[in-house]
């Protein structure tokens, strides 16, 4: 057998008629095999043709498949060439819509033929032999926080069959399903969606705090602190469900210096426990003044956490079940319930006797009491007079904001972040891919989610850490066309250290050889490598041709040549 290998697709013969292979054999010299095919578009006619090859051919060598266009019929000329002949380094010539269908005579079709064959090879002599596959990474998912994101997204892989660690920095799993009795917008029980969520076959580490995250080659190291004790654990993929926190009322609306003065939180605990039986009815506020926006939509917080609205109108129609006697009022710049399930829950209210008060600012609100609330003041307005509203409770409807694990997170595997602090996938077609190969992030982790679309996150993160373990691709590299890694030319390097030091991926590192090498995993084909090394050793396999790929598209004619070397 040859050195290099070209399989002539004849197109069932039609190809053949234009060019003869006998004259293409020719043509291409004494160092190249030429191996007519039925159809390379054909996966049976591709596979019978690629075996004994395989089986002759050591690994490594050459190939080249003389057929159509890469992009025609959607590429499965080369497409079956390197399925069928993994371990082989393979390329495509295109010598019908590129040659044999535009040049007219046989002896210039078949000279264009022989360039084009020519190119490819020259083509892959400069890329890298193909890497062994990486039989030995563990496939193994790490997911971090085990709020309802993170509880979804370790029992759907659990059920996939990954191997899943879930860790916990709280005593017990369910994050605020722990703190909230109801959820909207179905009303539905807290406590029944959390068993819902079944854990079996996951490695719970509850109790146990993500020290840290770093990139190891193709893994992530994570480091377990568990009551003083660090482990380090290595996974191939990773699913950040950190959840967020809910912002407390501070020194707004006189809160801390007057009693009822309190946090949605604190009154959903409340009626959780008065639900429950644990506190009588009594316990309840009589006349209930609810402001919306504490914290938020200011010039320091520019954002609406979209939560806060939704959780009130819950909390109101609570209070009205359990007693149609008490008035309620909320008070708002505007009531944000985007979708049909959260504007029914809203008329609901409304029809239940909830006051909804627009008020241009809370800045604005005067709160009277001495030891206790006793009255909200909101003041004139055009067209209303001043209004005083009696009020036992005063609730502050506050934003969510990121847990500090993100942050740290983010700055350890170069995640993006939005101005607020949460993390950031690839808006709007992949917005739970992060930047990072097989990390993910769900849930109120990349921007406040209620419970029923934190679960669906964390289902849809679980979905795609297994097609990164199964296929290692990312669908947004995909989107983005991103190319194959960049290579170093180990004779051109001279060690110097600049790739490694300008790769923002961390790439590049230079070797106990005193050569540079690449991590393909960690390669993002941005070029910067390429672009700073002074020795032209750093290339990327898509770059534009070489030199002696020119020459020899150009039929290695001397004048040309000159030019391009």
């Amino acid at each position: 057998m040859k050195t290099k290998t070209c399989l002539y697709c004849t197109c069932k013969g039609q190809l053949e008629k234009l060019l003869p292979a006998a004259d293409l054999r020719s043509a291409l010299g004494d160092t190249v095999e030429l191996i007519p095919a039925d159809c390379l578009c054909d996966a049976a006619s591709c596979a019978a043709l690629a075996q004994p090859l395989k089986d002759a051919l050591p690994e490594g060598s050459r190939v080249v498949a003389a057929a159509c266009a890469r992009l025609a019929r959607g590429g499965e000329a080369l497409r079956h060439a390197a399925e069928n002949l993994a371990g082989f380094r393979t390329g495509l010539a295109d010598i019908r819509e590129g040659c044999a269908w535009q040049q007219s005579g046989t002896a210039a079709r078949v000279a264009q033929a022989a360039a084009a064959v020519n190119a490819a090879f020259a083509g892959l002599d400069r890329q890298a032999p193909p890497e062994a596959a990486q039989q030995d990474l563990p496939a193994r998912v790490l997911v971090v926080g085990a709020g309802p994101a993170g509880m979804a997204a370790a029992s759907t892989l659990a059920a996939l069959g990954a191997d899943v660690t879930l860790a916990e920095k709280r005593p017990v799993p369910g994050g605020m399903l722990n703190q909230i009795g109801v959820l909207f917008p179905a009303m539905a029980s807290a406590g029944d969606i959390k068993s819902a969520l079944p854990l079996d076959g996951v490695k719970l580490l509850a109790g146990t705090d993500v020290a840290s995250l770093s990139r190891r080659g193709a893994l992530y190291e994570a480091q377990l602190r568990k009551a003083g004790a660090v482990t380090a654990e290595a996974f191939s993929a990773v699913i950040i469900a950190t959840g967020a926190m809910p912002v407390l009322p501070g020194k707004a609306l006189r809160a801390g210096e007057v009693k009822g003065v309190i946090s949605q939180m604190e009154l959903d605990t409340l009626l959780s426990q008065v639900e429950q039986g644990k506190k009588e009815k009594d316990a309840l506020p009589h006349d209930a003044v609810f402001v919306q926006c504490v914290h938020a939509r200011t010039d320091e917080e520019p954002y609406c956490s979209a939560v806060c609205c939704p959780t009130a109108v819950k909390n109101a129609l609570r209070l009205k079940r359990l007693d149609p006697a008490c008035r309620v009022t909320v008070l708002n710049r505007q009531m944000v319930m985007p979708g049909i399930a959260l504007e029914k829950l809203y008329r609901e209210a409304m029809r239940s006797g909830v006051r909804f008060l627009h008020v241009d600012s809370i800045d604005s609100l005067r709160v009277e009491g001495e030891g206790s609330v006793e009255a909200v003041v909101v003041p004139a307005r055009p067209g209303c007079a001043e209004e005083r509203i009696e009020a036992d409770r005063l609730v502050c409807s506050t934003p969510l904001r990121p847990a500090p694990a993100a942050a740290a997170f983010a700055g350890a595997l170069g995640l993006r972040m939005e101005a607020m602090g949460f993390l950031r996938g690839h808006e709007p077609a992949h917005p739970l891919e992060s930047d990072a190969e097989g990390v993910f992030v769900c849930g109120s982790a990349r921007w406040p989610a209620y419970a029923a679309q934190a679960l669906d996150q964390g289902r849809a993160a679980a979905v795609l850490a297994m097609r990164w373990l199964r296929e290692r691709r990312m669908p947004m590299a995909e989107v983005c066309g991103r190319g194959p890694a960049a290579r170093i030319q180990a004779e051109l390097c001279s060690g110097c250290g600049r790739c490694e030091a300008a790769c923002p991926h961390g790439a590049c590192a230079v070797g106990a050889d005193g050569i540079s090498h690449v991590e393909p995993s960690l390669c993002r084909s941005c070029g910067t490598c390429a672009a700073v090394c002074p020795c032209k050793a750093a290339i990327l396999p898509e770059a534009l041709p070489a030199p002696r790929e020119l020459a020899a598209l150009c039929g290695a004619s001397p004048r040309i040549t000159r030019r391009v070397l």
